[in-house]
């Protein structure tokens, strides 16, 4: 069925450029209004009313793959009334879904996700691992390795945080594996190599982004440490001052680990705020609150908070947007080095791991920084051996 301003006609051939609407999430939809309707936060159902949706249920077993002619099942009346209330919620809020996000952002993150291959596990170090480990969280034994050594391509739920944080739904659990046992990777070509790239300082560099600023060198704890105080204070005391400011801890907590107080904690901390101009960033998210009971990231993703806290709304803002940044910088990495010889296995956070083979390793080693949408500075890129 398709519905447009005229009204709605039937055909048997899917058409292109459209939205779709099945009832499921699905990312191979170039546009699925399901994901756009959940990133609303609004609710829509494409069953019929209990009175007939349940019997059926009965019969088909709750299948999803089963295909109900629901018009050829339900009496004239009814079924027309279903079709034309259904319309009329999609109708009713369509202008107002976040469709713009899911084309420009959403979308090509989901499109890169659906790439992952099936990671490798050396079955001898897995076995050493479990039999070294008194107690797991249960990520391990995710890497339990099947035929071949292989493992099932990891799966996100891009929907189970507020902000929209990677969580593993099925698959190896590399979101919580323990740094140590990434070892157990093993590279899929003979003499290949498992490796990582990641963002350099994402989160803090994105609220600076915000000011109308840029830095694309690969330390921007450093260069701050330099502009603010002359090199006088270790860069890994500015990293913890951003940290902590980006994320709500207090000023008295702060202070002690720095070992100051008083007036030369207030300094400290007041140059931190000034450089990152965070307090103009939760204005314009406490306004936009206060209008629509949410903000959006940078791209444009809706995000609900339980309460507009000061600290709660650049935190949001920035992980959100950090979210997207990461999933469309790795989409750019792996459309420019191509897929010949390397093999992108998971996301981690604002990490990508990689299967590389021997030959390709300098031209990933190679790329130092990478362009996103809606940023004029490249993103600075750090690359590491896991394995």
């Amino acid at each position: 069925m398709i519905v447009s301003h005229d009204g709605f006609s039937t055909t048997s051939k899917e058409p292109k450029d459209v939205w779709f609407l099945n009832g499921t999430l699905d990312p191979n939809k170039p546009l699925c209004l399901d994901s756009v309707l959940r990133l609303n936060g609004t609710q829509v159902s494409i069953n019929p009313p209990d009175r007939w949706h349940k019997p059926m249920s009965l019969l088909t077993s709750g299948s999803l793959d089963v295909r109900i002619p629901w018009s050829q099942v339900m009496p004239s009346v009814p079924y027309k009334q279903f079709v034309k209330t259904l319309i009329k919620t999609i109708t009713d809020v369509i202008q107002s879904l976040p469709k713009d996000y899911y084309v420009t952002a959403w979308g090509p993150g989901g499109r890169f996700l659906s790439t992952l291959k099936a990671a490798k596990v050396d079955a001898n170090l897995f076995k050493e691992a479990c039999d070294s480990v008194d107690r797991d969280s249960g990520a391990l034994e995710t890497f339990k390795p099947g035929p071949g050594g292989y493992l099932p391509p990891v799966e996100y739920d891009r929907f189970a945080t507020r902000t929209g944080r990677l969580k593993v739904s099925s698959g190896p659990n590399i979101l919580t594996l323990k740094k140590e046992h990434k070892k157990l990777l093993k590279s899929n070509f003979p003499g290949g190599s498992i490796c990582s790239i990641d963002f350099s300082a994402l989160e803090a560099r994105i609220i600076l982004a915000e000011t109308g600023r840029s830095f694309d060198g690969p330390d921007l704890y450093a260069k701050i440490a330099q502009d603010l105080f002359g090199g006088s204070i270790d860069r890994d005391v500015v990293k913890g001052a951003v940290i902590s400011e980006l994320y709500g801890s207090s000023k008295h907590t702060l202070g002690l680990r720095l070992g100051i107080s008083g007036s030369k904690l207030d300094e400290f901390v007041g140059a931190i705020k000034d450089y990152f101009q965070t307090q103009h960033l939760k204005k314009r998210l406490k306004d936009e609150y206060a209008k629509t009971q949410r903000v959006r990231n940078r791209y444009g993703r809706p995000l609900e908070l339980p309460e507009p806290q000061d600290h709660l709304l650049v935190n949001t803002y920035a992980q959100s947007t950090g979210v997207d940044v990461s999933l469309l910088g790795f989409k750019n990495v792996v459309d420019k080095l191509g897929t010949d010889g390397i093999r992108p296995l998971f996301v981690l956070h604002d990490a990508l791991i990689l299967d590389v083979r021997e030959d390709r390793l300098r031209d990933v080693e190679s790329v130092e920084a990478v362009d996103v949408p809606s940023y004029s500075s490249k993103f600075p890129l750090k690359f590491e051996i896991i394995q």
